[in-house]
């Protein structure tokens, strides 16, 4: 098996990659990645046509490589996918579907965000299968970038505060970033935390094992 992965930061490569090891250590990883498009999107504010061609021509490398599915991992850009699905044979996966559809089993649905144009993605995949569902949304637009200034403590504390302050409000709490699935072991709460790795994984092979294999 073959899965082509699409990044927009180098911080969802090692949640990912350490997720297939651990359910699929034999599936073949590719990764095709453009660091740029999410300064792009922070600046723009939104999904611009210049975004989507350049989005789309990952996609294009990806489909060309003989990929039997590709995989998004950074959330931002999750609604992408149902405007350029159509343009492949081969399926392509949101980086949280998964997971919020485990998270649509709860009344109550909490959202904790990095990337300011992440909770829109997610708010629209949530109202579009359960229109009248509860959302509470935490954001803190560019926490993400002290990962890449090497300040994984101090991202790491911005979250779990963020964690704490969404406890007890809501009946699930939704980590929406892959950058952020590590924190999820450095809480407490008293509602489960739902991370993406592990459930995008399982929802990859169990796609492959029903229309590949």
């Amino acid at each position: 098996m073959k899965i082509a992965l699409i990044h927009a930061t180098t911080t969802a490569i090692k949640p990912i990659e350490e997720a297939f090891q651990e359910e699929a250590p034999e599936v073949d990883l590719l990764h095709f990645m453009d660091t740029s498009l999410l300064s792009i999107i922070e600046a723009s504010g939104t999904i611009t046509p210049g975004i989507i061609r350049r989005f789309t021509s990952l996609v294009n490398l990806a489909a060309d490589s003989g990929v039997d599915c590709i995989q998004l991992t950074c959330s931002a850009f999750n609604n992408i996918t149902s405007i350029i699905q159509p343009l492949y044979s081969v399926k392509l996966f949101r980086s949280d579907e998964a997971m919020l559809d485990i998270a649509l089993t709860y009344g109550r649905i909490g959202l904790i965000s990095t990337v300011k144009e992440t909770p829109a993605a997610l708010i629209s995949y949530i109202r579009e299968k359960k229109p009248d569902c509860f959302i509470e949304s935490l954001v803190d637009p560019g926490i993400i970038h002290l990962l890449f200034q090497g300040k994984n403590e101090e991202h790491d504390e911005k979250v779990r505060n963020m964690i704490q302050q969404m406890d007890g409000k809501v009946d699930v709490i939704v980590l929406s970033q892959y950058s952020m699935s590590h924190v999820a072991d450095q809480v407490h709460t008293s509602v489960p935390i739902l991370t993406a790795p592990q459930a995008t994984v399982k929802k990859c092979l169990a796609f492959l094992k029903n229309h590949v294999l």
